[in-house]
């Protein structure tokens, strides 16, 4: 019996976990999600169960239920990838539960729950950071869609939602244990904090929200969605000219003399030599020729760009050989600005996507090219730009230019700001996910973006979703998934500087210091008993 009301439990854990990344609007369930799990650890140690196997599989089931649940669109480019990457994370995720437990085992509830959200929130943190990055599922991005309540993000980025989403899930599970004790008394104060850890911050978000008016000056910008299927016409099926011609197409349709700038998606234009980048530009007619026809317009987009090494110069880890074996070069996924100046501005994505764009340690593990995912006819590592470089239009104005996963990076975008950046531009393909929730996940993380920098978002996907967002995080404009369309809106450029945007993912760092001292604690204190 006991078995079953354990499996039932961690089931439940997984299935609330998951409905915030399967349907949006959904994030409140995050705020009890863990509550059926804490109660099963519960059962399992009330039943003298705590230290065999039944513990570590329970947590497990929860953890793998949330990640294939909510990445499972990941198989339309490599089942075996998503499956491994779902069986990574929540095996990652189990570890840090099982830690929280011991030490609530050893040191009382106090101190395991303590450790518990120190040791995830520095999990969370060094998802942005370790070789192999993957902050998909940070508990902070389920509440991406759920703007009016995470306003105060501009001064804790995704990392204060998660803390908070555990906060909320600890005083629950308490109230619930003290109920189930009948300790009334004690169940009516938890309720009281419980009312001030939830209601505070949504009380204070919908203030900001309401009291925040859009800042800086505007600007018209034209989003282009030329819908094109990344399986069987972007890279094959399709000429580059008809894909370009088509662009062009679209973009005609919605600019005017009003627009400063016009943004198609990620790899929208053919692959590039960069030493002879401005050439290609001016060879190409159809583009050129419509910012010859609106002379104030700037027009960025994605291209697979190729730069050569000098006869001196030391390639790169990721460098190939030209046939001929006469010179280096790398491959890059580049965002590229145009304008009527000589100066084609290129910005190289800096952080690229494991098993699709890049081979973690590559030095060692060379020989897995063959598996990861084509773009565009390349495969293999593509080379990728150590800091986040910042566009500047005619008029001025700087632009960061966000490249499709870059964009689940708070602390990443933070540096565009940093640099200048007053607005964003998203760029990406989402083509890859098909009709799936990955293409409104990825959506929603850009109002986090926004949220947390103050800055307008315009965001240009191969075949969905394309729009517009506001410095408050609502969607201005969006479109459909697999439409053809072009999307025109005016939105404010911001120069101001938030808390989260000057300090960044802070929590984060605090977290592993706090981290490192439990670990240094727990053993100086076995070190200790030993000797004695």
């Amino acid at each position: 019996m006991v078995k079953k009301q354990v499996f039932f439990l961690s089931i439940s854990s997984g299935i609330l976990l998951s409905l915030p990344w399967l349907f949006p609007n959904m994030g409140w369930t995050l705020l009890v999600a863990f509550v059926p799990l804490l109660l099963a650890e519960s059962l399992l140690v009330k039943k003298k169960e705590r230290q065999n196997s039944a513990f570590f599989y329970t947590a497990f089931i929860a953890f793998l239920i949330w990640n294939i649940g909510s990445t499972w669109w990941i198989a339309y480019v490599s089942f075996s990838g998503m499956m491994l990457i779902a069986w990574i994370n929540a095996l990652l995720m189990t570890s840090i539960w099982w830690a929280g437990s011991w030490v609530r085992s050893k040191y009382g509830a106090s101190s395991g729950f303590f450790t518990l959200v120190a040791f995830w929130l520095t999990f969370e943190f060094l998802q942005y950071h370790w070789a192999i990055q993957w902050p998909w599922l940070n508990l902070g991005n389920g509440l991406a869609n759920s703007v009016k309540i995470i306003q105060w993000y501009e001064y804790t980025g995704i990392l204060g939602g998660s803390f908070w989403i555990w906060l909320s899930n600890i005083l629950i599970f308490l109230l619930v244990k003290q109920l189930l004790d009948k300790a009334f008394l004690n169940a009516i104060k938890l309720t009281g904090y419980l009312i001030l850890v939830i209601g505070l911050p949504v009380f204070f978000s919908f203030h900001l929200y309401s009291g925040y008016a859009e800042k800086g000056t505007s600007m018209e910008i034209v989003v282009l969605q030329p819908n094109i299927d990344p399986y069987t016409q972007k890279f094959s099926g399709m000429s580059q000219e008809v894909q370009v011609s088509r662009l062009v197409s679209l973009a005609e349709s919605a600019v005017s003399d009003s627009t400063d700038l016009i943004v198609a998606p990620e790899t929208a234009l053919p692959p590039m030599w960069e030493d002879s980048i401005k050439f290609e530009f001016q060879s190409n007619l159809s583009v050129s020729g419509i910012i010859r026809k609106f002379s104030n317009v700037s027009f960025i987009a994605g291209a697979i760009t190729k730069r050569r090494f000098g006869l001196n110069e030391k390639v790169s880890p990721t460098a190939r050989q030209s046939i001929d074996g006469s010179f280096s070069y790398d491959i890059f996924n580049s965002a590229l600005l145009f304008d009527q100046t000589d100066q084609i501005q290129i910005s190289h994505k800096t952080i690229l996507v494991s098993g699709v764009e890049k081979i973690p340690f590559q030095k060692y593990f060379s020989f897995l090219e063959k598996f990861t995912v084509k773009l565009g006819g390349i495969s293999g590592s593509l080379a990728s730009a150590r800091e986040p470089h910042v566009f500047t239009d005619q008029n001025g104005r700087s632009i960061g230019p966000v490249v499709c996963f870059e964009s689940a990076f708070g602390e990443y975008c933070t540096k565009l700001v940093n640099n200048g950046a007053g607005l964003f531009v998203v760029i990406t393909n989402d083509g890859w996910w098909k009709n799936s929730p990955g293409s409104w996940q990825h959506f929603g993380y850009s109002k986090l973006r926004a949220i947390e920098n103050r800055r307008s978002i315009a965001r240009s996907a191969n075949t969905g979703i394309s729009g517009f967002i506001n410095q408050h995080g609502d969607v201005i404009k969006k479109t459909s998934l697999n439409t053809y369309e072009a999307l025109s809106s005016k939105i404010c450029v911001n120069n101001q500087i938030t808390f989260y945007a000057r300090h960044g993912d802070y929590i984060g760092r605090v977290s592993m210091l706090l981290s490192g001292l439990i670990v240094i604690y727990i053993l100086m204190k076995k070190w200790i008993v030993r000797g004695i």
